[in-house]
């Protein structure tokens, strides 16, 4: 499996992302991304970005305008809330990778921009403040 058809096949976690299954979600998409961080080249990164890119696109082109605008949009966000935080937390090559893939990016696409999620930070972006109490949103428990 390539990059590109790993994006491409997680489209569907965008669907299930609230308090109860990112947790889920995230390791599932970790565990399907790890050999590919860790067949990673230091010295190709820069390569392997644009390649993940064009491969994209390709899906892209193949697409009705408004089904293609919509796919763009759906993997910025799974290069924002998974990619990039699953490459924090496997290793310095793989984050370095990523971080080069957010520049590649926002460069092809300004008005596409996105910026790289953590784990943490995303999981705390969950939470409600009730008069400095802080409840988690779960859609399970009503």
């Amino acid at each position: 499996m390539s990059f590109a058809e790993l994006i491409q096949t997680s489209r569907e976690y965008l669907s299930r992302f609230d308090y109860d299954d990112y947790p889920l979600c995230f390791q599932e998409f970790e565990q399907k991304v790890d050999p590919l961080f860790s067949d990673l080249e230091e010295n190709r990164l820069p390569e392997t970005a644009e390649t993940l890119i064009r491969e994209l696109e390709a899906g892209w082109a193949s697409l009705r305008r408004g089904a293609a605008k919509a796919a763009k949009q759906q993997d910025r966000q799974i290069l924002a809330l998974f990619l990039s935080p699953a490459a924090q937390r496997h290793s310095p090559k793989a984050e370095q990778f990523a971080g080069i893939l957010q520049q590649q990016w926002c460069t092809a696409f300004p008005r596409y921009r996105y910026y790289a999620g953590n784990f943490e930070a995303i999981m705390k972006g969950f939470d409600n403040n009730i008069m400095g109490l802080t409840l988690r949103k779960s859609k399970k428990r009503g």
